[in-house]
This record gives C-alpha cells, structure tokens and sequence, in this order.
C-alpha cells in the first residue's frame, strides 16, 4: 500500500548546534524528510547543502572487477557515510590506503568544501589532496585548508576541508555508458559532481571516517529571525545538509528532524 499525502510523520527525533560567528554545519540523518528550526534569541543566516549521492572507494591494489570498493557496513559506503551513524563509516576500507588509492565523492551540485567526522584517526604524516571534475573533462588540483589535519597527519581529528570554489565543475558520471570518466566495467555509474581525495603519503593501519557531508560553495546564505521556528520540507535527493552563522555572539540552534512515511 503507498503512502498517505500529506504523508504522515512516522519518527521524531531532535538535536542541538551551537552557533557562532564562526561557521557550523551538520548532516541530515537519511530518514529526515523535513526540520523545524528554532533559535530563540539570535538571528541566524542558513544555507542548504547538497547531497552526497555516492561515495566509492578506489583500492588501486586489487584486482581488476573489484578495485571500486562500494559496500560499507550496511552493504552502501554512501549510506555508512551520510546516515549520522558512528557505528558506520568506512571500516576497514580505508587502512594502509596508499598514495594511488583514492576515496571519491558524488554531489548533487558543486560544493565549497566538505565537513568529516572522524572514527578511528590517522597518525601518519601526510596531506591531503583534492580533485575536481574540470568542464575539459580532466582532474583538476583543488588547494584545499585542512581542517581535519593534526601532527601532520590528515584524517586525524573532526574537522571541515574547504577550498575556494570554483565554476568549471562537470556534472559527469564515473562509469557507463554515455562519456563515462573511467572504463573499468565495475566503476560506479551515476551522473553528478565528482570529487577525488587522496593522500601524499600512505594511511595509518586504523583510518575510519565516520560521517561526510556537504559545505556550501557560497556565503549568500538566507537570513532567518530569531524567535520565529522555521518548518522545511527537505528533497532528499539534492539536500544532504546545513550550515548556519551568526553575525556575533553565541547561541543554540534547536534542530527538530520529522520522518514521514515516504
């Protein structure tokens, strides 16, 4: 039997971000369908970020048919990735991932930067690098700041990784058959925003990220009262987050996410 519409809420659950001048963001869990927002004393700017619609890890090691690692802990890496559960995440995907292996990612449009929650976290010295889908058809060096860098070590704590942003991104697809990027057969399909991540020099045996999302590639975010709660109705195949700032001060903004049967 479909569903009722309006489809009626199922789950409600809800959850707190502290704001401050300084920019804070956090993902929507993959069963939250619409948000209340409510600060009751500051007025807040807000931004809708993106979703990420794949994440696939490439272990150039392996053999051909199985270098294009898919399936995390729920059988998706992209799920284990999006679902804002720490008990999913990589897992073991990541470890000893050398300088010729890459995690990429897949975005329902071009993005500012990404926020990564990190599980289990890299004690070797080395840095990051990040490559974008350029509209010539080739990978194109990002200069990315490394918010999750410590010791030397990338993927060392929770942090957010953003570069200036750019307007010759591609929407393409990884696999298939229509102008596909790379010809391997078990190369994942599906048509969006690339994004490559690698590493200067190899990872550290225990490398877990927990949760990605997306960061906005631009500040003309919203402006939102304070006092006022703001009810949103989320299109889950294009929004995977939020970011929210203040002008000054601190505050809490209380964050109510509602499931519908959908």
């Amino acid at each position: 039997m479909g569903a009722t519409y309006p489809a009626p809420l199922i789950r409600i659950s809800g959850e707190t971000l502290a704001l401050s001048s300084t920019l804070a963001s956090l993902g929507f869990p993959e069963n939250a369908h619409q948000v209340l927002l409510y600060d009751p004393a500051v007025d807040f700017r807000l931004h809708l970020n993106p979703a990420l619609l794949d994440a696939v890890y490439y272990d150039a090691s392996a053999s051909a048919g199985s270098r294009w690692v898919k399936a995390g802990s729920s059988n998706s890496l992209r799920r284990d990735l999006a679902d804002r559960d720490t008990a999913n995440g990589t897992a073991a995907i990541m470890d000893l991932g050398t300088t010729s292996d890459f995690l990429y990612l897949r975005f329902a449009d071009v993005i500012g930067g990404i926020r990564v929650v990190i599980g289990d976290a890299n004690a070797e010295a080395a840095t990051i690098t990040a490559k974008y889908r350029k509209n010539d058809d080739t990978w194109t060096t990002l200069t990315p700041t490394d918010g999750t860098a410590s010791g030397g070590a990338l993927f060392a704590v929770t942090g957010s990784v953003t570069w200036t942003a750019v307007t010759d991104w591609k929407s393409a697809q990884m696999g298939g058959p229509s102008n596909p990027i790379s010809t391997d057969a078990d190369a994942p399909t599906g048509e969006g925003f690339w994004l490559q991540l690698g590493w200067s020099a190899a990872l550290g045996a225990n490398v877990e990220i927990d949760e990605i999302w997306a960061l906005n590639k631009d500040t003309s975010r919203g402006y939102f009262r304070a006092g006022v709660e703001y009810a949103l109705s989320l299109d889950r195949r294009k929004v995977g987050a939020f970011e929210a700032v203040l002008a000054s001060g601190t505050d809490t903004l209380q964050v109510t996410l509602l499931r519908s049967a959908q």
